[in-house]
């Protein structure tokens, strides 16, 4: 479906033989959207990216981890911010304990 929509769209997993040249494809900007599970909550940096979890209120959603994958965005001093989204069919605990550790953070960096 989101194919349809943004042609250049991969997905990668952490079985995935091409993993490493996926994210490659996608840090040099030759892909728009990069579908992924967890693997990449920790150790990517892409500039200027937007990110999105689906499916949020899962359990293996955990604050840190939504915390871990929200630090994706803003990591470069061109782009310090960033979009964040959580899609989902509730609130749990853990998206709003990672809300607010996100503001805080965010707070005691100055944005």
């Amino acid at each position: 479906m989101l194919q349809k929509t943004f042609p250049l769209l991969d997905g990668v997993h952490a079985e995935d033989p091409n993993r490493r040249e996926k994210v490659q494809n996608f840090r040099q900007k030759e892909l728009q959207i990069l579908v992924t599970t967890t693997i990449l909550e920790r150790g990517v940096t892409v500039e200027n990216v937007a990110v999105a979890v689906y499916g949020a209120d899962d359990d293996i959603f955990t604050e840190s981890a939504l915390v871990q994958i929200s630090g994706r965005v803003g990591r470069s001093a061109r782009f310090p911010t960033g979009d964040i989204h959580f899609f989902h069919y509730g609130q749990t605990e853990a998206m709003l304990d990672a809300i607010d550790h996100i503001n805080l953070m965010n707070k005691l960096g100055g944005f």
